[in-house]
């Protein structure tokens, strides 16, 4: 399948959404979204949609831009002092060091908020539109995201599950709802769900897998707490050959994230 779906095709999906407000917190909304960034979320979403239902739907559209607003409030929220203490982001000061903590945390809320506005507006009469918008606010929830993120600050790493643990729900659950997302508007059938959510899971791993080893003199925890470094790229290709063989179970040209996956294993940021 050929896949045309780019950063400026997402970045166009966001500012349809996008409030005209222009008042300070709308200002650091708009700095923290669109400072850059790979949009491999919503990327992953509409691409998914359209490999399953041979185009991208309205539904498809409103829901990459609601996870890519969920995204960024975790990054805005993820950089405060409270919490990872960044100052840069995509090269870039970080939302608080812009705008001050103040405006951050409610740039973060307000995103949010903006993620469940745009998706009542969207065809919520439609019963798979409507189970995946409820599917990617428990992915990004206390159950999901929001999970991973106090697993991450208040919980040790003692083992490879805890590292996994960490990773499923910290950075694969938001992968999870772009492809399940993307699947549902599309219209696979529930059998298929299943794939693509085991799909998911292993990629948000693998995922946090490169990172930590990107990330090896900054992480406080990692899976390098926990494996060398030679068995965890042995892990990431191991979980790299697994997402290939559940893409074979699919009847669709699922290409792109075969490409994502193995790119994962050579990126350098």
């Amino acid at each position: 399948m050929k896949n045309d779906i780019s950063v400026k095709t997402v970045d166009d999906i966001l500012r349809k959404f996008f409030p005209s407000s222009c008042d300070k917190v709308a200002q650091a909304m708009e700095y923290s979204v669109f400072s850059g960034g790979k949009r491999i979320r919503p990327m992953l979403l509409l691409a998914t949609a359209q490999a399953v239902g041979g185009s991208i739907n309205d539904g498809a559209k409103t829901l990459a831009a609601a996870l890519e607003y969920i995204h960024t409030y975790s990054l805005i929220h993820d950089d405060l002092p409270c919490m990872d203490n960044d100052d840069l982001r995509r090269g870039k000061r970080s939302c608080h060091m812009q705008y001050g903590e103040a405006c951050a945390v409610l740039a973060g809320d307000a995103l949010l908020n903006l993620a469940v506005e745009v998706c009542f507006g969207g065809p919520i009469e439609d019963k798979r539109y409507s189970e995946a918008c409820k599917y990617l606010f428990a992915m990004s929830g206390v159950n999901g995201m929001i999970h991973g993120q106090s697993l991450d600050l208040f919980t040790e790493t003692k083992n490879v599950d805890d590292a996994n643990e960490v990773a499923l729900h910290k950075t694969g659950d938001l992968l999870r709802a772009a492809i399940v997302c993307g699947a549902l508007c599309g219209g696979a059938r529930e059998e298929e769900i299943a794939i693509f959510d085991r799909i998911a899971i292993k990629l948000g791993v693998c995922y946090q897998v490169i990172d930590d080893m990107l990330d090896s003199s900054k992480c406080e925890k990692s899976f390098l707490d926990v494996m060398g470094e030679r068995d965890l790229k042995e892990y990431a290709q191991n979980l790299t050959h697994d997402i290939a063989e559940l893409i074979k179970r699919l009847p669709y040209d699922m290409s792109f994230i075969s490409e994502i996956a193995a790119g994962n294993l050579t990126r350098t940021k």
